[in-house]
């Protein structure tokens, strides 16, 4: 008998746990009083899962001989699984009444508290279990998971990182910390912890797809794209991994894809409201304005309950200019979640885009101190003071972009936010050498995604643009669009003055300023559909007849009236890109107003080379830049000379020179009555949602005029290639 209880022991130290309860069966066959072999075949049962029957052997054990502490701390381990807490933490007293200190019995005591929801009293067991064995890896990584749940993150991390020390083999651990880095935006931390659980335990479908996320947060998609397939492989319904791999398709730019895979994940959970916030945001993307509004209506219907939905719907509508509406909101979710950083964010961003500075740095200024490793509170308060930044935040704000810890986009998104600040301090090197990084980081990343901007294509483009919308083509259509002067375009290149213009404009009390509108393109992509025709845009507009001008014309204006609700006699769509279909726009409506903003192109160079411009693709490289302000050139050349007197010209720095002069030709262009309100725009309250929302909260300043000067030693290869002024 005892040859057979030895046995099975050595077998159960290897794992081999049937042929150890055969052994410890047959131990008990011969006598039933065997108190070891009772106890370890309780132990077998409960590593099996059979935690019912390993209370009844353990007890059975203890009932010959009650006074090992083994025993008891084993008994409260089965009763844990049963989810009988309380028993646990009885049959722990028991065990430390018989042992003082015991680690085993003091950490299944803090396991059982942690049961019970009493997580302070098990975070002192955890605590009193180290004192008594200081390398006791698992109290570590209990005391680490119980601190997380506390919310005290820092003590949590540092808890896990020596569990990890301890035990490197530990996947749990790994799994837990990995995940716990990720949630605190920490992904290159996160992603060593991860790598190392998955070459543990390989078949873990949720924790390949925590490791696809620690690499989408890196911006590594491919890799990404692999681990949530790895994930589905494992689980096919694994829901939020469909959902992660439609987002990193969609960032590929394989928008079919992405639909179908997010479609799978809506189908499986209908009631998740961040599911039908990121299927609205990706019919957006694909231009499908009907599907998306249908998703935004789903997700309002969803969000009551949620924290992150209220966040979700928050956001579109703050993208609707239904800011108040997006307010409530964003309040709404505090109102769940009073520490929710996330919601500060957005209140911040929301309060900069209203002109409501003091309470935009309120906002940033909490969320930085909830939140202090994120990097977005640094970046935030940097483009909403520049200048005026104290010298404490700008200290932060440097030492967060240098930690090596750092993934490279948010690096690149904080080297740009302190470039903004030297800028406004003059310390022009300075800025030449963030900026320089940033958006060496942005075309890598760019390169990366299978986006990189190809200026050729682009030319190739404008050639078409140039070639179907010659004079033969308005002379074919002339009359065909309709009379209607409420459409107001405002184009030109990024920064070179379209923002204040608008808001000039937006001042007054007939004009409504709609921000940067997608309608042109949208317009544009939908002149194969109106003519019934198979090809791309431009191979179809000599298929435009009157009858089918006049279809776009009334969709693109009812769309118009969507934005203000048909209230004002003027509404402002202020989109740079618009110069492209200048063509389309003037014979959809002969009798609106375009205005084209001019800038000294050095002037507007340095500008965009200073900017973070995710979604302006030729923005980053000096070369792109110049070859695209030379087909800028070239198609409002082309437009002056087929459409004479339709463009109304401004030039930055002649607004800076006379605001009024400026003010009074705009109101004039408009066909409209001079409001003294349009020399006062900074006090004009409304949304402005691009890089220079802050600028028009000021009067008109000259100190953006010659900016270029400062960078001449800089830019200098550039402006030399840039078109003659």
């Amino acid at each position: 008998m005892q040859d057979l209880w030895q046995q099975g022991v050595q077998l159960h130290r290897l794992g081999q746990l049937a042929e150890a309860s055969q052994l410890y069966e047959r131990a008990l066959a011969q006598d039933g009083t065997n108190v070891d072999a009772l106890h370890l075949l309780g132990v077998v049962r409960h590593q099996q899962g059979q935690h019912q029957s390993a209370v009844e052997l353990i007890s059975r054990a203890i009932a010959i001989r009650g006074d090992v502490a083994a025993f008891h701390v084993h008994l409260a381990e089965a009763h844990r699984a049963l989810r009988q807490f309380e028993q646990a933490v009885a049959c722990c007293g028991t065990a430390l009444e018989l042992f003082p200190d015991n680690p085993e019995a003091l950490c299944a005591d803090g396991l059982a508290l942690q049961g019970l929801d009493r997580r302070e009293e098990a975070v002192k067991q955890f605590r009193r279990a180290i004192e008594a064995r200081p390398n006791f890896a698992a109290a570590h990584h209990h005391l680490g998971v119980v601190l997380c749940e506390l919310g005290r993150h820092d003590e949590a991390a540092a808890q896990l990182c020596r569990a990890v020390e301890l035990d490197q083999a530990h996947a749990p651990t790994l799994i837990h910390l990995g995940r716990m880095l990720l949630e605190r935006s920490r992904a290159a931390e996160a992603l060593r912890y991860l790598e190392a659980a998955v070459r543990m335990q390989p078949k873990l479908a949720e924790l390949r797809r925590n490791l696809g996320n620690a690499l989408h947060g890196l911006g590594r998609l491919e890799r990404a794209r692999d681990a949530y397939v790895d994930a589905l492989g494992l689980d096919a319904n694994l829901v939020a991994a469909q959902a992660n791999l439609a987002l990193v398709l969609e960032q590929e730019g394989h928008l079919d894809d992405a639909l179908d895979w997010l479609e799978k994940a809506v189908a499986a959970q209908p009631a998740n409201p961040l599911f039908w916030h990121q299927l609205a945001e990706l019919h957006e993307r694909r231009r499908e304005s009907t599907a998306a509004a249908s998703c935004w209506d789903r997700l309002l219907n969803l969000a009551p309950g949620s924290a992150r939905g209220h966040i979700a719907v928050g956001r579109a509508l703050q993208k609707k200019g239904r800011t108040t509406e997006a307010a409530d909101h964003f309040r709404a979710a505090l109102g769940l979640h009073p520490g929710m950083a996330e919601a500060y964010d957005s209140l911040g961003k929301l309060h900069q885009e209203l002109g409501e500075l003091d309470e935009a740095e309120a906002a940033i200024r909490t969320s930085r101190r909830l939140q202090p490793a994120a990097a977005e509170p640094h970046r935030a308060l940097a483009m909403l003071l520049a200048g005026n930044l104290p010298t404490a935040d700008l200290k932060a704000l440097e030492a967060r972009a240098s930690d090596p810890q750092l993934d490279d986009e948010t690096r690149g998104h904080l080297l740009f936010a302190l470039a903004h600040v030297l800028d406004a301090r003059g310390q022009y090197a300075e800025v030449a050498e963030c900026s320089n990084r940033a958006n060496q980081i942005t075309l890598a990343r760019a390169a990366r995604l299978g986006r990189a901007y190809v200026s050729e294509a682009h030319e190739r483009f404008v050639d078409g643009v140039l070639a179907a919308f010659g004079k033969d083509f308005f002379a074919r259509l002339r009359g065909a669009g309709l009379t209607t002067r409420r459409p107001v375009f405002v184009f030109g290149l990024p920064r070179s003055g379209t923002s204040v213009v608008e808001q000039i404009l937006a001042s007054h009390g007939a004009v409504h300023g709609a921000g940067e509108l997608l309608l042109a393109p949208q317009t544009f992509e939908a002149i194969p559909s109106v003519v019934g025709c198979a090809g791309p845009p431009l191979d179809c507009v000599d298929q435009l007849s009157a009858a089918s001008v006049a279809r776009l014309a009334e969709a693109h204006l009812e769309a118009l009236q969507r934005v203000d609700g048909d209230r004002s006699q003027r509404i402002v769509d202020k989109g740079p890109e618009n110069y492209q279909f200048v063509g389309l726009l003037a014979t959809l409506f002969p009798q609106a107003t375009f205005i084209h903003c001019r800038r000294n192109l050095r002037d507007v160079a340095v500008s965009c080379w200073l900017t973070d411009f995710e979604q302006v693709p030729w923005a980053q490289d000096p070369g792109h830049i110049a070859a695209h302000f030379r087909q800028h050139r070239r198609l409002m050349e082309h437009w002056r000379a087929v459409l004479p007197g339709s463009i109304h010209e401004v030039d930055y720095e002649q607004t800076v020179a006379d605001l009024e002069g400026t003010a009074r030709g705009l109101v004039a262009a408009c066909g409209l009555e001079w409001d003294e309100a349009c020399l006062n725009f900074h006090r004009t309250r409304r949304a402005v949602r691009t890089s220079s929302a802050t600028q028009v909260r000021q009067p008109i300043y000259t100190r953006s005029v010659e900016r270029w000067k400062h960078y001449e030693a800089h830019l200098g290869r550039l402006f030399a290639h840039l078109p003659v002024e």
